[in-house]
């Protein structure tokens, strides 16, 4: 896989990609795109980059909910 930001990458926000897919990868591809999920490997990876982005988001949420509540039980709060 190759990538290189563009010159101006902080204010264009571009990302050139290449890169080749096999396997399981590839056959899920091929089913999201003949059920219409999918238009393009752009938006196949888009799609899969904004998904990845919110469970990882979601999981940082629930360890930060989790270390507060055990920080409020540390402190004795029974709430």
């Amino acid at each position: 896989m190759t990538s290189k930001a563009s010159s101006n990458s902080r204010k264009s926000q571009k990302l050139w990609v290449n890169f080749v897919i096999s396997g399981e990868p590839a056959e899920v591809f091929r089913q999201l795109k003949e059920r219409g999920i999918v238009h393009s490997t752009r938006d196949a990876f888009t799609q899969g980059i904004m998904c990845l982005q919110e469970r990882i988001v979601r999981s940082d949420l629930k360890k930060a909910q989790l270390e507060a509540t055990k920080s409020l039980k540390e402190r004795g709060y029974h709430g």
